[in-house]
């Protein structure tokens, strides 16, 4: 039997299995991170005609006479490093990785694949999974984030109650609180009291108002006057009882304006769910007004003159928000925004010795090397969210490639018929 016949049948074989990998890459160029495979050749096995000699005295060398056996496939090498392009989706929950790295995906909280494909939704019970077939996108709770080599579990980002979304955020007590404005002398309301007013958050996360008065301390002293807290009043304007609090001397320089002895005080409640709270005095002054009303300019504001203690309600979740390293957050009614968790990475030594599974996954195996798990942002990548990342085949490449190997192909099968027609001949040579 020629040689020739099974040259040319090892490369049909050969040529289709390529045009196999041609076929999977173009069914693939609108999946979601499909990475590109290419089809790599090599010769086979060599049948010796003659061997190869040395030099002699009155010779030279020889070299060695082989007929090939025809080709074989040599690899499928996947183009795992090459960045597929960034589609637009304004879906929050669609994720794009920049960069070498893998999400870290689990059909069952225990075992890891890894994937490019962030088109992720939120399951019934608040956790976030891939939108294909719901497994769990991994990474750490809380505001922790993802250390190297970190313990990876399944992210509950909306807390759940029996199936139903019951994710709230508890409120902040008002700390503190502060006077800003000056007191006239001659302002007519301070012989009653002016009043003062100052809503505030209690413990409860509820909202409180504080009714204070201003008043001149019933003396011939211009500079001196009461401060007190007359009322607290909830949020529907019934009186809550706070237990009460001493007045509080207020005493300015008679030359500067500016208030001496005690610059702060700090109510503890013992009724009312608020506090302490503590109010800076120190912003107040004591001047004669240039108007011809005589009105004094002092307001109530919670929180420091920084804006910050001020408290908050309580609050319901609102939306959630990824940052480019992985954080999720939570955002709520009450106008806070908490880091809920953040979805770790794994790298690879070999990411081009993954496994594919299938559902745009990989699998780790001998020649990848083992997952190093880490933040996205230790080597420079980072993570958009409303995008996914695209195939990265080339059409152009694919329709060559599909040329060239269907010419190789033809070639092979003509090599096959010639051989076959040479057989013909030599079987005839009897008649």
């Amino acid at each position: 039997m020629m040689r020739s016949l099974w040259s040319g049948v090892s490369g049909l074989k050969t040529h289709q299995m390529e045009m196999d990998v041609i076929g999977n890459n173009i069914a693939n160029v609108n999946t979601t991170a499909y990475k590109s495979q290419a089809t790599g050749f090599q010769d086979v096995l060599y049948q010796t005609v003659r061997e190869g000699t040395g030099a002699g005295q009155n010779t030279g060398t020889t070299n060695a006479a082989q007929v090939g056996l025809g080709a074989r496939v040599g690899s499928i090498y996947t183009n795992i490093s090459a960045q597929g392009s960034a589609v637009t989706t304004n879906n929050v929950l669609d994720l794009m990785i920049t960069g070498p790295s893998f999400f870290i995906i689990s059909p069952d909280n225990a075992t890891n694949n890894y994937s490019r494909d962030g088109s992720f939704t939120i399951d019934a019970s608040g956790n976030l999974v891939t939108q294909s077939n719901g497994y769990y996108v991994m990474g750490v709770m809380g505001e922790g984030g993802v250390r190297d080599g970190a313990a990876v579990t399944k992210l509950q980002v909306i807390n759940t109650v029996n199936g139903k979304i019951s994710d709230t955020m508890p409120g902040q007590a008002t700390s503190q609180g502060y006077f800003k404005g000056n007191i006239d002398s001659y302002d007519s309301q301070l012989g009653e009291g002016r009043a003062l007013m100052m809503e505030v958050f209690g413990t409860d996360g509820q909202t409180y108002t504080l009714k204070f008065n201003v008043s001149d301390a019933g003396d011939d002293q211009e500079n001196t006057f009461t401060l007190e807290l007359g009322s607290v009043v909830d949020s529907e304007g019934n009186k809550v009882d706070f237990g009460g609090a001493n007045p509080v001397d207020l005493v300015y320089d008679k030359h500067n304006g500016r208030l001496t002895g005690a610059q702060s005080i700090t109510y503890n409640f013992t009724g009312a769910p608020i506090g302490p709270l503590t109010i800076d005095l120190s912003n107040t002054t004591n001047y004669a007004g240039s108007s011809s009303s005589h009105t004094s300019t002092i307001y109530a504001y919670k929180g420091d003159t920084q804006g910050l203690n001020k408290g908050y309600a309580n609050g319901d979740l609102t939306g959630i928000s990824f940052g480019v390293d992985g954080s999720v957050y939570g955002t709520y009614s009450n106008g806070q925004t908490i880091k809920k968790a953040q979805i770790a990475v794994a790298e690879f030594s070999n990411a081009m010795g993954l496994e594919k599974v299938g559902d745009n996954l990989y699998a780790a195996s001998l020649n990848s090397g083992q997952p190093m798990v880490q933040d996205i942002t230790k080597d420079g990548g980072y993570m958009n969210s409303g995008v996914l990342e695209g195939s990265n085949v080339e059409l152009a490449k694919e329709f060559t490639d599909m040329i060239t190997t269907q010419r190789g192909f033809q070639a092979n099968s003509k090599v096959i018929t010639t051989s076959d027609e040479m057989l013909q001949l030599l079987k005839q040579l009897k008649r």
